[in-house]
């Protein structure tokens, strides 16, 4: 599948060199509005360099094309890449709001091309195995305390923009939303609690919050999300407690790929079992379902309706924690 990475500044450089080692990619162009990020991004790499992603969507022979820009531009970006039948895999977040997210889908659906969003910790080794005991052993997920505090602040001004990033709530702790929604189901309400800590010039922005979610299934789920932590070797972390039906689990580990899976079972409390993940890359594990799906015309796991319920999710936190309310999010 001949593939071309739009917005090499950030993320997009990681994407660049899981495509150039993945047999089901041919990675033949590159995108980037900064002729120094582009020379340096793809120095060694033979691939055809453009600073305009329309005139590289034009010219190149592309089935399919990977989004890595602020979020403000996936609409127009997807919606170009739709009319020439090119199939998209955008960055997280999908879009700044649920309507630029529904614009996207329309787009792609009318192309008559595969959406797919990249929430890589769907495909987290231990986070998948994790569902698959949710859908067998463990049953059906009854509580949820989920910790994701990010270990760094972004000093990006896109990413702060309620119009683009949205703030660390919605650019960075939307895999948070999306993966408790993995885990739990929709989410029917939500109330939080969220400031702006360590970052004042930054309000009304927000880049924390604790939150407490209601799912249609009835599960419950208390998340801690957001850029306050320090970028200290040991104090990055990760971590999933659940309790289902028939057992509970923990995942643990390192932030951005906690590794460390051990689940009981109610039946026999006394057998702890645990697993380690430490090979597999969630990047070239979600690269590789979406080869898969655009190759077999399937809905991806992390499809555009899943990229926008997300996103409701996130500003839904926004809305509560500014309101002192609580959301009753779309159905």
């Amino acid at each position: 599948m001949r593939i071309g990475v739009v917005g090499l500044a950030g993320i997009g450089a990681h994407h660049l060199r899981v495509f150039a080692g993945m047999n089901e990619f041919e990675l033949v162009a590159a995108c980037d509005i900064n002729p120094a990020v582009l020379e340096e991004r793809t120095r060694d790499m033979a691939v055809a360099r453009y600073s305009d992603a329309e005139a590289m969507m034009d010219r190149e022979r592309l089935d399919a094309v990977s989004l890595c820009t602020p979020p403000k531009v996936h609409v127009p970006h997807t919606e170009l890449a739709a009319r020439r039948g090119i199939h998209v895999l955008v960055e997280k977040p999908m879009a700044p709001t649920p309507e630029a997210c529904q614009v996207m889908i329309d787009a792609c659906a009318a192309g008559g091309v595969v959406l797919m969003v990249a929430h890589k910790k769907r495909y987290v080794p231990a986070v998948a195995r994790l569902r698959e005991l949710i859908d067998t052993e463990l049953g059906r997920p009854e509580v949820l305390y989920h910790r994701y505090p990010h270990p760094w602040m972004s000093e990006a001004e896109w990413f702060w923009a309620e119009d683009d990033g949205g703030g660390p709530l919605l650019e960075n702790a939307v895999h948070a939303a999306d993966t408790v929604r993995f885990l739990l189901g929709d989410i029917e309400r939500l109330y939080a609690e969220g400031d702006v800590f360590n970052a004042p010039r930054r309000a009304p922005q927000l880049n924390c919050a604790v939150y407490t979610v209601r799912a249609t299934s009835g599960a419950i789920g208390m998340i801690g999300a957001g850029m306050i932590g320090t970028p200290s070797p040991g104090l990055a972390f990760e971590d999933f407690y659940i309790a289902c039906e028939h057992g509970t689990a923990q995942v643990s580990g390192d932030f951005d790929n906690p590794a460390h899976l051990r689940y009981a079972l109610r039946a026999r409390p006394a057998e702890v079992h645990s697993e380690s993940f430490t090979d597999g890359d969630p990047f070239a594990a979600e690269f590789r379902h979406f080869a898969e799906c655009v190759r077999e015309g399937k809905e991806p796991l992390t499809s555009g309706s899943e990229g926008k319920k997300a996103i409701e999710l996130c500003m839904a936190v926004k809305q509560s924690a500014r309101t002192g309310q609580p959301v009753v999010l779309p159905v």
